[in-house]
């Protein structure tokens, strides 16, 4: 059997040249270069050979296309036309809605017009098509038709016989053949299905004003099959400024649009990409923004995708970082605002969709092996607490103070000067800049989280005239990396840079640890579709520091509650598989909350996120208290609190971190073994009564750890 071939025609507007479009809808439907299994039926250059001069919703040519042109534009925008109900008003904010409706105005209706009133134009740009499945006779074709091209694939297919091609699949993006306007002009006019046609998806985006009526079944009629309407909402890029509703690639790079083109293609949906799909989905949103990305290079010995064999003599690990930053340099335009940024076993950048498009393209010369989202990820933050976990008995009866121990904390930074922690910080780094971390000596904290999540850990002080507060190992010692913003957000390449040093830290001294165990009240959402549970960058970093004998605590994530819409209006109910990355590690400990002084009685604090994870596994693995804790005040001066209260597991995390602290302080021997040291506290913990997915293995209690 001949080999599949998908099939593009492009829709509206000046394109790259064939060979780029092609590579760019090639990476945002498979992630990498399809070679021969994908063709382009290109036809831009018919209609813009040169930039088009029109203005804003005017067509050339006679009076028939003006009239056209401003009947289609009055239906869309400009008020109802003749017999035609008006347009709804596009689901955007007015800020997005005007640029999206004058880009519509001045392609859409031009090219259209020109398309409909010019019938030299209209055989020219269908021969394209018709060369195009010609030279694939005898292969299955699936047929990808974005915007205006779906009306240029439509008349062609309607004219086509059995024996003139094997169409596996019709798929149309973005299709104006919903439109009224356009129906009325379409070859032939009795809208019938083509009989060539046994499979037809479309997909259309609320947001795009060339869809603007995206339900084509009611239209279309007869032939072998019905018409799959299904409508697609880009909710991880639509919030993005310049965002594109209509963009081809945005639709491509959709997991239920993958789905249908792999299925009709018999596509491996596991198979190697080199440029991850949600970093595809953000290039075809904005192309002229840059997105934060992580390029992971390929290990020694490993062939790159598209080779047999790795020819490439084998390299030392920094040498092989440092030429791919600098080759990457060469294929940027702008090397400072690329901030392309070394680490240990990637190279992060802000690279644009064309930068990230050339990458994809050398990545054999490059040594890539993926190019991943650099995800942002965010503070999880939405009374003692000591008692509950029994850290206070275990300091009595075992002196279980951290002596001895340190901490990384990974946050916002730390307001170093606090009195809670005076002589516990060993050290602040700001990982945020590109470059290796810069040592900070008069390190501030303007957001607060990170000084709240580290008073947690260690330090003991008062409020004037206030009770006494103890972190729950008030002797450990705490280094600190900033990684995130002041704003508390930050990306995976800042926390990895972080991972690097301590790594490079632990390597370095000789007969132990130099940090013990490393805290993360940080998180972000997970997309199955890009890698597996458990295994994006971050994780895989994570998982390397675990083995080398590094705790790793994380905090599970805000997500437990859910607002949903009902027909009595909007109700909240909890949201299971709602466990974040990176707390969705197996190598980890994923910390959920509840409440603080009853923990028994009031249980597992409503926002906080349960599981399963989304391969099964229980997370979180215990919880701790989270409501309404007190902890260090960043802002102490100026007569304001030395201490406040916050909630969220961002504050049930480090008192899990500072109660192991303590537990290493006093049990040496158990230092470098984190399997043994989290397979003992899961064994000793409170049971709460509560679901598994709900409090892991219940409420840690360090004097029967110490016992234990």
């Amino acid at each position: 059997m001949s080999a599949p071939l998908l099939l593009y025609i492009h829709g509206i507007g000046q394109q790259p040249a064939a060979e780029a479009l092609k590579a760019h809808w090639d990476l945002a439907v498979a992630g990498r270069d399809l070679g021969a299994q994908s063709a382009m039926a290109y036809w831009a250059d018919l209609l813009h050979a040169a930039p088009p001069r029109r203005t804003r919703g005017q067509a050339a040519g006679g009076a028939d296309e003006q009239a056209f042109a401003a009947a289609l534009m009055q239906h869309l925008g400009g008020g109802p036309a003749p017999g035609r109900p008006r347009a709804k008003v596009l689901p955007l904010p007015p800020a997005l809605r005007k640029p999206v409706m004058q880009l519509f105005l001045n392609a859409f209706v031009a090219d259209a017009a020109a398309y409909f009133f010019r019938p030299e134009l209209r055989r020219a740009v269908q021969q394209r098509l018709r060369a195009a499945l010609a030279a694939a006779k005898g292969r299955p074709v699936t047929l990808v038709a974005h915007s205006l091209g779906s009306v240029v694939a439509y008349e062609v297919l309607a004219t086509l016989k059995a024996a003139d091609v094997n169409l596996t699949a019709f798929i149309t993006l973005g299709s104006p053949l919903g439109v009224a306007e356009i129906q009325d002009l379409l070859e032939p006019a009795d809208r019938r299905i083509p009989a060539v046609v046994r499979r037809w998806h479309n997909f259309a985006d609320p947001a795009d004003p060339v869809a603007l009526d995206p339900h084509l079944a009611a239209d279309f009629h007869g032939g072998h099959t019905e018409i799959a309407d299904e409508l697609l909402i880009a909710s991880d890029t639509r919030w993005l400024w310049g965002f594109s509703a209509h963009a081809a690639a945005g639709y491509l790079a959709q997991p239920q649009v993958r789905a249908v083109v792999t299925d009709a293609m018999r596509m491996d949906t596991m198979a190697r990409f080199v440029v991850a799909r949600d970093v595809a989905e953000r290039l075809a949103a904005v192309p002229t923004a840059r997105h934060p990305v992580l390029v992971e290079l390929l290990e020694p010995g490993y062939p790159a995708l598209g080779t047999a064999s790795d020819p490439t003599p084998e390299v030392p690990q920094a040498a092989r970082i440092a030429q791919a930053a600098a080759s990457l340099a060469t294929l940027v335009d702008d090397p400072q605002a690329a901030r392309i940024d070394p680490l240990r076993r990637f190279v992060a950048a802000h690279l644009t969709a064309a930068e990230i498009e050339r990458v994809a393209a050398a990545h054999q010369d490059l040594r890539v092996y993926a190019v991943w989202a650099s995800s942002p990820k965010r503070k999880l933050t939405d009374a003692t607490v000591r008692a509950a976990t029994k850290v206070d008995a275990a300091g009595t009866s075992f002196g279980a103070r951290g002596s001895g121990i340190c901490w990384a904390v990974l946050d916002t930074g730390v307001q170093a000067d606090h009195p809670h922690l005076k002589g516990r910080i060993e050290a602040v780094w700001d990982c945020t800049e590109p470059g290796p971390p810069r040592r900070v000596t008069r390190a501030k904290d303007p957001d607060g989280h990170g000084t709240q999540v580290t008073g947690l850990i260690t330090g003991q002080g008062s409020a004037p005239g206030g009770p006494p507060h103890q972190g729950m190992a008030p002797e450990a010692r705490v280094v600190v990396y900033k990684v995130l913003r002041d704003d508390g957000v930050g990306e995976d390449a800042w926390i990895i840079k972080a991972l690097d040093h301590i790594a490079a830290r632990n390597a370095e001294r000789a007969g132990g640890l130099a940090v013990h165990g490393v805290n993360l009240s940080l998180g972000g959402g997970f997309d199955h579709t890009v890698y597996g549970c458990g295994f994006s960058p971050i994780c895989a970093e994570l998982r390397r520091l675990w083995r080398d004998g590094v705790l790793v605590v994380v905090a599970c994530g805000n997500e437990g509650k859910l607002r949903v819409a009902t027909p009595d209006g909007e109700v909240e109910v909890n949201a299971p598989m709602s466990v974040g990355d990176p707390a969705n590690l197996e190598e980890c400990i994923a910390v959920g909350s509840v409440h603080t002084q009853r923990p028994h009685l009031y249980g597992v604090s409503p926002f906080s996120s349960r599981g399963p994870t989304a391969d099964g596994r229980a997370k979180p693995d215990v919880v701790a208290p989270g409501e309404r804790v007190p902890s260090c005040n960043a802002a102490w001066r100026g007569g304001q609190p030395h201490y406040r209260e916050a909630s969220g597991t961002s504050l049930a995390a480090p008192q899990v971190s500072g109660l192991l602290a303590a537990f290493l302080s006093v049990r040496p021997e158990f230092q470098g073994r984190p399997d043994e040291v989290k397979a003992l506290l899961l064994a000793t913990c409170s049971d709460l009564g509560r679901d598994r997915y709900h409090q892991g293995h219940g409420l840690p209690n360090l004097m029967a750890m110490l016992l234990a």
